[in-house]
């Protein structure tokens, strides 16, 4: 997964190096299984040829590649490929690509795939239509978004439980205005997908419980920590809220719903 904000820049840019890698490979981590899951049940096979849009660190692409074989094809794009130079090694074609405005091949792939890429766009339909367009006839669209309206405290008696809820709404505001990400967009997701035209187009969606201290909770810090200074900088929240929250995302007794991963796929006519 690679972040983008509307205007085509990177979300993590201002991230160090091994800093970004670092969480890109929780994220790898947490997602990966499930998204493996939803691209079976696509049904990726030999010979296939693919697009990633939004490779980030590529372990969704080193798995395409692995699933099409010698006599299939992967194209691994992304705005910040700095983290995919293994890749050619493994017959994977390396791009730097904004999938707002650069030239894709017209009806080449039979997948296309993106993660968490979407909601940090300004115009999603417009690319998704980009995506389709992508394919060929009978090719698939798989595409994964969240909606971090369900992230919410458990249970709302925890004494951390109403300032980490204000946080996020703060966060989730000030993300919006700013024209950087929309949180909430994973549930617009199926919706937009049903106006490509595509076939037997599929969604569904999946959240968990966490707690304090999860691998997730460390994904969490890791992705809002620039967000969370500049909302202390613009005055947004004090900077004791936003330490308050982060308590929670450290503390075992501190139990949260999810964001929920939506994903939807259909196939071009």
């Amino acid at each position: 997964m690679t972040d983008a904000t509307g205007d085509g820049g990177y979300f993590a840019a201002d991230y160090e190096t091994d800093e970004e890698l670092a969480r890109l490979r929780v994220l790898e981590s947490l997602c990966d299984p499930w998204t493996i899951r939803f691209l079976e049940t696509v049904g990726v096979a030999p010979g296939w040829s693919c697009l990633e849009v939004g490779a980030g660190a590529g372990s969704v692409a080193r798995w395409l590649a692995d699933r099409v074989g010698p006599s299939g094809h992967v194209v691994a794009a992304d705005l910040d490929p700095r983290f995919l130079d293994d890749l050619p090694a493994l017959g994977v074609e390396v791009r730097r690509l904004d999938i707002t405005v650069d030239e894709i091949e017209s009806g080449r792939f039979d997948l296309v795939h993106s993660r968490a890429l979407v909601l940090h766009l300004a115009d999603p339909v417009g690319a998704l239509r980009r995506m389709v367009a992508a394919l060929r006839p009978g090719g698939r669209l798989a595409v994964e978004e969240p909606d971090y309206s369900t992230t919410a405290p458990v249970d709302r008696s925890h004494p951390l439980a109403a300032g980490y809820a204000e946080y996020l709404n703060a966060r989730t505001q000030f993300l919006a205005e700013a024209n950087v990400m929309n949180l909430h967009y994973g549930s617009m997701l199926p919706v937009h997908v049903e106006q490509l035209g595509l076939t037997g187009v599929v969604n569904e969606g999946r959240l968990t419980v966490e707690r304090g201290g999860s691998p997730q909770a460390l994904l969490l810090m890791q992705s809002f920590q620039q967000v969370d200074d500049l909302m202390v900088v613009a005055g947004v929240l004090p900077e004791s809220a936003v330490a308050a929250a982060w308590a929670a995302l450290q503390d075992p007794t501190f139990a949260y719903r999810s964001a929920t991963m939506h994903k939807v796929w259909g196939r071009r006519p």
